[in-house]
């Protein structure tokens, strides 16, 4: 009777009991749990307002810092026949003023889907992971889409060049091609516009202010994940607790 290589692993597994094929899987397991934190849990060392701390001083790094893995976060708005639509994209702006809840930015064209999916339903989701401490956060928010006031003015003016590149696309986000096109106007292909030459992109440029509702965190640890949230009602006060993982 032939045996089939699966099943050659499984009886290998099996006879092995307490020997070294076993005992290999299972220190490949404790290892992958040890690599999940380089740090004690946080429950144990912190408090809630020392936590929301950390992760608002973590946001504001991510914004000035491309290396920071919540400089890239996931955004997630319901497109018109209720389905998520998810996109990364650069974390441009973090705010706290007195007690009102934090706010976030991020900017786009005011051609993409997104616009639309913001106008119909403002409820948006952000997705932040920073994979040291193994930290995951889920903001919940609304959004607000800046394009001909002073906010988008201030954004645009701050933009650098290679960005404001983008937003010279001559097709709209999304739009279906014939084929492969970098959709950039020729004369900027490896090149970069200086300001002048960049200005008609401002008509396409668009700043979404995220008003943050929720925040939950959850830190990865292999002596028992951490979880909390933080909500903010209009006012600014926030309601914090801790959540099971």
């Amino acid at each position: 009777m032939q045996t089939s290589a699966v099943d050659g692993a499984r009886a290998r597994i099996s006879v092995c009991k307490g020997g070294m094929e076993v005992a290999g899987a299972r220190r490949l397991a404790v290892g992958d749990n040890e690599r999940m934190s380089d740090r004690p849990p946080s429950g144990a060392t912190r408090s809630l307002i020392e936590l929301l701390g950390e992760l608002e001083e973590g946001l504001v790094r991510a914004v000035v810092d491309a290396k920071h893995e919540w400089h890239l976060p996931v955004v997630a708005t319901v497109d018109a026949e209720g389905m998520p639509q998810a996109r990364t994209v650069v974390l441009r702006g973090f705010e706290r003023s007195g007690e009102a809840p934090p706010r976030l930015r991020f900017h786009t064209d005011t051609r993409s889907g997104k616009i639309a999916e913001i106008a119909r339903d403002d409820r948006i989701g952000m997705l932040f992971y920073e994979r040291r401490h193994k930290v995951q956060l889920r903001i919940e928010g609304r959004a607000v889409v800046h394009v001909d006031d002073e906010i988008a003015d201030a954004a645009w003016a701050a933009t650098n060049p290679s960005s404001r590149r983008c937003y010279l696309a001559p097709h709209p986000p999304s739009s279906a091609l014939g084929q492969w096109d970098p959709n950039l106007p020729e004369a900027w292909r490896g090149a970069l516009p200086d300001g002048e030459a960049s200005e008609p992109g401002r008509s396409n440029f668009a700043v979404v202010k995220v008003t943050v509702r929720s925040i939950d965190r959850l830190e990865l640890h292999h002596d028992g994940h951490v979880r909390s949230r933080w909500r903010w009602a209009d006012d600014g006060s926030v309601e914090s607790t801790w959540l099971a993982p």
